[in-house]
């Protein structure tokens, strides 16, 4: 299968797991990895050693991309970002907040940088960024990123 996305993100399909608070870690990020889409660890409410586990943990089930997503409007993101870098973790997702700010710093870990929006200016402005894609979302995912369905 060719598909740009596949060459960002490094996967067989070009599906991504949503990082689904209570739900995403190791064991279903890895599962998803090693089916050829991409799992994502929603870090949401850990701290950098939790993070620096479920990384860890992933690694040990899975040999295949996988990402971390980041609420942005966590206390602690500097942290995370950190953790991130330290790990080499390749695809940092974002959502909850304004991604500009970390884009340069996941790059320059080697990160691609893929935040998620509800609209189409929000994606235009994320391109001119520089972020390396977008995640489109509507209200259908839970209703928390606007009110526009896809």
């Amino acid at each position: 299968m060719s598909n740009p996305l596949l060459e960002v993100i490094g996967t067989k399909y070009p599906i991504l797991q949503g990082a689904m608070g209570g739900v995403a870690y190791h064991q279903l990020v890895a599962a998803v990895s090693e089916a050829g889409g991409l799992g994502i660890i929603a870090s949401a409410g850990m701290d950098k050693e939790t993070l620096h586990e479920e990384i860890r943990k992933t690694r040990e089930l899975t040999d295949k991309p996988f990402g971390v997503n980041l609420m942005l409007m966590s206390p602690n993101i500097a942290d995370m970002i950190e953790v991130i870098a330290e790990e080499k973790v390749p695809v940092v997702t974002t959502g909850a907040g304004n991604p500009k700010p970390v884009i340069e710093p996941l790059h320059k870990a080697g990160c691609k940088v893929i935040p998620v929006v509800a609209t189409a200016r929000q994606a235009a402005k994320m391109e001119a960024a520089g972020v390396d894609a977008v995640v489109c979302e509507g209200n259908e995912a839970g209703g928390h990123i606007g009110t526009v369905a896809t």
